[in-house]
């Protein structure tokens, strides 16, 4: 008897990989599938396309939080401020585009089991499209989206001496739909060295590059150049590594009009978590005027740093839980318990460790001008660990094949925290308080209607076909 093929799991956007410089969420494969249906590589090799994918994500990581560091100490908190809000508002894109790489990941791994099924590829009888192509015409219109929404919030976020780094933002995001497509193509046709390696090649060119600059100028427009380069020379190195095979694995056996819609449709989920982390910096900035980009740089890199022990591994690996939670559907409660409870525990000694020590390490690491207190460091780290239940209970939703309620419970956790930052209150505790708000009530939405929904028939296939929308 014929064995059914391992299903590829993609994960959702972080974050990215994500506050600002949290890395992408990237997909990983599925360990439980492989246990169970053998397949290429067996699962032994699966094993080791998982470690090679959070390899990535981790040099990702660490590359993002030494930009931060060395941005913060050399250009201090002012202009790191203004680097931060173009550095949110960037990866605001990014993560949105994560659902063009969900789509391009569905896509082709849906196009190979067709080709594995039928005795030649073409027996669909479907003309196939290239997401490559397909991204690069996405590429123009994302591009052009943002210059003209730029006449919005560049002047009020970035101050009047600094809009042109939106053009910036422009033209990074429409790189960034070429590397989502790709990354899709890579996880859905199983090339996980390739997709690793442009995880962490991106990461390390990145730093390398604001590192470069910051030895000579501290030019924004030059480092705003240094964050974007990455996209493209990535892209081309992998791509130079197997080109034949990338370029056959991007042609896909469905329609511009599917791709379209189903494209459009994932961004739309994408975007409530990218606001939500990505971009939440980027919203600060609206609270806090250009005029006070010192206050932000503060602020923007505290909810940073605090979000990074809990969100960093579990955006990683958030596409393992969805499968570990699909195939095993009995132990769903028992394991989101577990989850919670672990998450708590963290946080309660995370949270201890920032009141009694928290200001004056960081005030060590990045000098006198950070100037928040321990109980808001504390605050902020109580919020992450909401943020991570709520990327537990997502993954939980998703395992039942209820999209519906995931999307929901996102939705609802992002209009409340914008909601709150509207109240008067200090720039600091409204930060914490809309961070720890929004995640709370979107995880009783989510945890409420996992009591209300049922497994659904195929809910791993489901999952395998659909990831959660995070950066």
């Amino acid at each position: 008897m014929r064995r059914p093929a391992p299903s590829i799991l993609p994960c959702a956007p972080r974050r990215h990989p994500i506050t600002a410089y949290e890395p992408l969420n990237e997909p990983t494969p599925d360990l439980e599938a492989a246990g169970v249906d053998g397949g290429e590589g067996g699962a032994g090799s699966t094993r080791n396309s998982v470690v090679l994918i959070l390899g990535a994500t981790v040099i990702a990581g660490l590359a993002g939080y030494v930009v931060t560091w060395r941005v913060y100490t050399e250009v201090g908190a002012a202009g790191y401020g203004v680097f931060s809000v173009f550095w949110s508002a960037l990866f605001l894109v990014v993560g949105i585009l994560f659902g063009l790489q969900q789509e391009a990941t569905r896509a082709t791994a849906a196009t190979q089991v067709r080709a594995r099924e039928n005795a030649a590829p073409t027996s669909t009888g479907r003309k196939r499209v290239s997401v490559l192509a397909f991204a690069a015409l996405l590429a123009i219109a994302v591009a052009v989206v943002v210059m003209l929404t730029s006449l919005l919030w560049a002047a009020p976020s970035l101050g009047q001496g600094n809009q042109g780094l939106s053009w910036f933002v422009a033209v990074g995001s429409a790189f960034n739909c070429l590397v989502a497509a790709a990354s899709g193509v890579f996880a859905g046709s199983g090339m996980w060295r390739q997709l690793a390696g442009i995880v962490a090649l991106d990461g390390i060119l990145r730093v390398v590059g604001v590192v470069g600059v910051l030895t000579f100028s501290h030019d924004l427009v030059l480092l705003a150049t240094a964050v974007i380069l990455p996209f493209p020379l990535a892209l081309i190195v992998v791509f130079l590594s197997a080109p034949r095979r990338i370029l056959e694995n991007a042609r896909v056996a469905f329609g511009i009009g599917a791709l379209l819609a189903n494209t459009g449709r994932t961004m739309l989920a994408a975007s409530a978590t990218a606001v939500l982390i990505n971009g939440f910096p980027l919203v600060l900035s609206f609270f806090s005027g250009p005029q006070n980009h010192a206050e932000l740089g503060s602020l923007v890199l505290a909810v940073t740093l605090t979000r990074a022990p809990i969100l960093v591994p579990l955006t990683a690996l958030s596409s393992f839980l969805v499968s570990r939670f699909a195939h095993h559907p009995q132990q769903v409660a028992r394991t989101v318990t577990l989850l919670l409870g672990g998450i708590a525990a963290v946080i309660v000694v995370l949270c201890g460790a920032a009141l009694l020590w928290g200001e004056p390490v960081m005030c060590f690491v990045f000098g006198d001008e950070f100037d928040l207190s321990a109980g808001v460091l504390a605050a902020l780290i109580a919020s992450s660990g909401l943020i991570g239940a709520l990327f537990v209970s997502g993954s939980a939703v998703l395992a039942r094949d209820a999209h519906g309620l995931y999307a929901v419970g996102w939705v609802v956790a992002s209009v409340i925290t914008l909601a709150v930052l509207f109240v008067p209150l200090e720039l600091p505790v409204r930060a914490a308080l809309a961070l720890a708000a929004g995640p709370a009530v979107g995880l009783v939405v989510h945890l409420l209607g996992l009591r209300t929904v049922r497994p659904a028939r195929g809910a791993a296939a489901g999952a395998a076909s659909s990831s959660p929308a995070t950066p």
